[in-house]
């Protein structure tokens, strides 16, 4: 997905109710995935903590904000957002049964730029609209 697109996306999940029902396009799909990925790997980074805190603050921030828009895009489906982040989880699994291997900590690394990279957006566009 471009960019600009990914960012049209954002912001036309930020300003849909929640009520409303939602067809999952394509770019919304990509969007739902990407944020299931972030939620799940704020998650764990929150669990594993930095600089001595037990729990990270941040991390569990950055991933409530990525829950919200799976949320909002799965239409609330609890069910279907639970079976999608089981099967997150269970990647993460994969890659730390593998810590070593250089193509997975390269794929961690690439996780983390890719959500560090969203987050920014849904930060710059939840500024935008206050």
């Amino acid at each position: 997905m471009k960019y600009p697109t990914l960012a049209a996306a954002l912001l036309f999940v930020a300003a849909a109710p929640v009520a409303q029902a939602m067809t999952i396009d394509a770019d919304e799909r990509e969007l739902y995935d990407s944020s299931i990925q972030c939620m799940a790997f704020f998650g764990i980074m929150a669990g594993l903590g930095s600089e001595g805190v037990a729990e990270d603050p941040k991390m569990v921030a950055s991933g409530t904000k990525f829950l919200a828009i799976a949320t909002v895009l799965a239409d609330e489906d609890d069910a279907q957002i639970r079976t999608d982040f089981d099967a997150q989880m269970n990647r993460f699994a994969h890659i730390a049964a593998k810590a070593d291997d250089p193509a997975m900590v390269k794929e961690v690394k690439d996780i983390d730029e890719s959500c560090k990279f969203l987050e920014t957006l849904v930060d710059a566009m939840l500024e935008g609209s206050s």
